[in-house]
């Protein structure tokens, strides 16, 4: 039996140290989420890297090792991490890689899958629909020919289907970059985080507050304790943190160039806003979204009060606002609509 070290930092994941090929360790962990990577050479925890230890993974995995009779040894330090900008950028350079990868996999499946529909295509036109001769002696080859036809046939359509499912990977790690930085995502990205940095906040003053309750009540605890949940609560604030501003910065460098980002301010009662090719009157302006008239006539490209279901209200938020229109002009662009109809 091995000694194994489960070892976790937000830099390099949840790796498995001390396994050997054929121990017997990968099979014990993967109902716990271990995989193999060949690039690196080492058992890891799938999606830990630049994440808190997943302590109830590493504990089951911790369990399911000494049950098969290793010695096991736990050791996660949540302080050695990496700059978010510096695995941003990683992550830009691996879709690019996945990128070229199913590009080129497609490519080749495309080409063989046109080859064999060929081939399929001449061996059945040689015979120009004639029917199988049972009785003739060219009927087996006949026979094997059709049969042939019908495996190249199967075979290129298999393959079309892998070529356009690895066409349309391709084209989403094309687009992840430009999907991460988009204005609206990246709103709502800002959202989540700066609630959970609120969360990480609160988390440090129950922790502070719990330990001098406990030592008023003459029950300290463990010192231990508390300084690993304030390190670890630490660190995610930290990560938070530099998230909250490389996204914040990001979305200053967009308004720069001229993208509007939408707010409570550019609206007012009586305005519209504008989702795809659709405008909604603004009945309310909020802090986070928009109140807009709810409407079944979904031919409609003007939501407002003539086609509203009764009182129905819906919102429609800021970061999937694409433009603005004032009542006045709305109602000129209406008037004109009719008098061209």
């Amino acid at each position: 039996m091995a000694e194994i070290t489960i070892r976790h930092t937000r830099a390099e994941g949840t790796l498995i140290h001390g396994s050997e090929p054929g121990d017997g360790v990968l099979e014990a962990l993967n109902p716990w989420g271990f995989r193999y990577a060949r690039s690196i050479g080492f058992v890891y925890l799938r999606g830990s890297r630049d994440r808190t230890a997943d302590m109830r993974r590493i504990r089951g995995a911790k369990a399911a090792l000494e049950e098969a009779g290793h010695t096991v040894t736990v050791d996660i330090d949540e302080a050695v991490r990496r700059a978010f900008e510096v695995a941003e950028n990683e992550r830009y350079e691996r879709a690019g890689a996945r990128t070229e990868r199913f590009d080129a996999r497609a490519d080749r499946l495309q080409e063989s899958s046109d080859e064999k529909w060929a081939r399929g295509r001449r061996i059945a036109a040689s015979y120009q629909g004639e029917p199988v001769k049972i009785d003739h002696y060219s009927a087996g080859r006949h026979m094997r020919d059709l049969a042939r036809a019908k495996t190249l046939f199967g075979q290129s359509v298999a393959e079309q289907q892998e070529a356009d499912r690895c066409r349309s990977r391709a084209d989403s790690a094309a687009s992840y970059e430009e999907g991460r930085k988009h204005p609206g995502t990246t709103l709502r990205r800002l959202d989540r985080l700066n609630a959970e940095r609120r969360h990480v906040e609160r988390q440090m003053e129950r922790v502070v507050r719990t330990a001098e309750g406990c030592t008023e009540a003459g029950n300290p605890l463990d010192p231990k304790l508390i300084v690993d949940n304030l390190a670890k609560l630490d660190a995610d604030h930290h990560d938070l943190c530099e998230q909250i501003a490389h996204w914040d910065a990001h979305l200053a460098e967009v308004q720069a160039a001229g993208v509007k980002i939408w707010g409570k301010g550019d609206f007012a009662p009586g305005d519209y806003a504008q989702l795809g090719d659709r405008w909604y009157l603004v009945l309310r302006a909020n802090a986070k979204s928009l109140t807009v008239p709810k409407s079944v006539d979904w031919k409609a490209r003007v939501y407002n009060r003539d086609n509203q279901t009764g009182t129905s209200t819906s919102t429609l938020p800021y970061d999937k606002v694409m433009g603005r229109m004032s009542g006045e002009e709305m109602a000129a662009r209406l008037q004109a609509d009719d008098a061209a109809e």
